[in-house]
């Protein structure tokens, strides 16, 4: 072959090679940009990863939205009336609560007589006895403790009033729960300058008998209880740790961290705890869209340990208080999904809302009503990994939800009130559940809303355990396979 022919050959076959690599580039691309995210797409806290802000949004939770398919829209979407939102604490806050306060009557103090002196001398003086205090009740207030510092603050739900309680300080603090009536508080911070999780007990009191400035009187616990959570009655708590090279195990004490004993161990780890009813206990895998989740309870009482529901990927769930029905979300096509599981009936309903359960609350006056924070429009991610990760934020609305009815009430349009939105996280009925505090996840903010009073009380019993299910139809994973799969 000439020197000729062959620089022509090798360029006709350099010619072809780079036409096919840049169609296999066109390709791939085009492929890329119809699909939804993948694995692939996944980082660890950081950068976009599969968040394709290229892609439209899902609007299913907009008003005047489209329904989506096979789900049926639900009646009762009118605009709400004018929004009574107020931000309460600027924030960063570790957490809040409603508590009970007793008051007191105002009393003067009370004067008398006294004789004293020698048997050969005496004389008479008078003395002020300080008026013993009458309990007239108790009123309800908002205690919430500041991240930066690890001060407590008091406030009003109807005033913009609010009292600093103490002025120790305690940086760092990421955690914090109130027992009833506030003078205790389990806060949860990292040492300085490392990664360890101290958790403490707070009692408030005087900093000595005659001053008037108050501080945390602190105990300390364990480190590293990787998760915590207060009982329904906020005088218990259960923890959850890890032990290298044994798994897990979770311990149910007081308040005071007196009266230890274990519910649970396991050569399984990374769980998420809740606690619903007086003696259910819930363990929830933590959440991924890219691996099934599965959820149990745990009977206190008598440590019997079922199985919720599982296979479901992102799994995430919501026990309601008389433990019948559980909201459980979903990662679906760079999407969520709602739907409530019946525990009697072991059915699925999907739900019309697109959100989280943990931006849900359940109604303990209502059984079957819940409230929601759900966004108006949703960008395709992985969900709820994109949401944990900080990576994509929610304006939210606030929803009132009726799962018998399929009745959607809009309560609160968020905008009207706050020009940049908030995505609502740790949402908290007061007592009549006229009044909720919200946090907003951008800032840590504190917010409350003021929302209608229930039309009617309904009596709710506390069951002694959430019954076992088996798998809906609607469920891939059998139990076969929620016991031989890793959590």
């Amino acid at each position: 072959m000439s020197r000729s022919k062959l620089i022509i050959s090798i360029a006709l076959i350099l010619s072809i090679a780079l036409g096919i690599l840049v169609g296999i580039y066109f390709y791939t691309k085009k492929t890329t940009q119809g699909n939804l995210p993948t694995q692939t797409d996944k980082t660890i806290f950081g950068g976009v990863g599969g968040v394709r802000t290229d892609l439209p949004t899902d609007n299913t939770n907009n008003p005047q939205g489209q329904t989506t398919s096979g789900t049926e829209k639900p009646t009762g979407t009118s605009t709400p009336k004018a929004t009574l939102l107020r931000r309460i604490a600027i924030g960063p806050i570790s957490g809040d609560d409603f508590v009970m306060r007793d008051v007191f009557a105002t009393t003067s103090n009370s004067s008398t007589t006294q004789t004293v002196g020698t048997s050969t001398k005496k004389q008479t003086i008078k003395v002020t006895v300080p008026a013993k205090p009458k309990l007239l009740g108790q009123e309800e207030k908002i205690r919430y403790m500041e991240r930066g510092t690890g001060r407590v603050f008091e406030a009003e739900a109807t005033t913009s009033t609010i009292q600093r309680i103490t002025n120790s300080t305690y940086t760092r603090t990421v955690e914090s729960f109130f027992d009833k009536k506030g003078d205790n508080v389990l806060f949860r911070n990292l040492l300085e300058n490392t990664d360890t999780i101290q958790t403490r007990l707070g009692t408030v009191s005087l900093d000595t008998p005659t001053s008037t400035e108050y501080s945390l009187k602190t105990k300390d616990f364990p480190y590293n209880l990787l998760s915590v959570v207060t009982s329904p009655e906020k005088d218990s708590f259960a923890s959850y740790f890890e032990s290298k090279g044994v798994g897990s195990s979770i311990n149910i004490s007081r308040f005071d961290g007196t009266g230890v004993f274990t519910v649970y161990k396991s050569p399984f780890r990374e769980w998420l705890l809740s606690w619903p009813n007086t003696n259910t206990l819930v363990l929830n895998t933590k959440p991924s869209t890219y691996s099934p989740g599965y959820a149990y309870s745990i009977n206190i009482k008598t440590k019997a340990f079922s199985r919720i529901t599982g296979g479901q990927n992102g799994l995430t769930t919501l026990v309601s208080p008389d433990g019948l029905n559980v909201l459980v979300g979903e990662s679906i096509d760079g999407s969520m999904k709602l739907s409530i599981l019946n525990l009697k009936t072991q059915s699925f309903r999907e739900i019309y809302t697109r959100t989280l359960p943990e931006k849900c609350v359940w109604s303990k006056l209502e059984k079957s009503v819940l409230f929601c924070a759900a966004s108006e429009s949703i960008v395709y991610a992985p969900y709820p990994d994109a949401w944990y990760q900080g990576l994509v934020f929610f304006d939210d609305n606030v929803w009132k939800i009726n799962i018998d009815t399929q009745e959607n009430k809009l309560i609160a349009v968020v905008k009207d009130t706050v020009k940049d939105g908030l995505d609502i996280t740790n949402m908290i009925l007061n007592k009549n559940e006229d009044y909720m505090l919200l946090t907003n996840k951008k800032d840590l903010s504190l917010w409350g809303l003021q929302i209608e009073k229930p039309v009617a009380v309904v009596a709710t019993t506390t069951p002694s355990r959430v019954k076992n299910t088996t798998t809906s139809t609607t469920t891939k994973a059998t139990s076969s396979k929620a016991t031989n799969t890793k959590k």
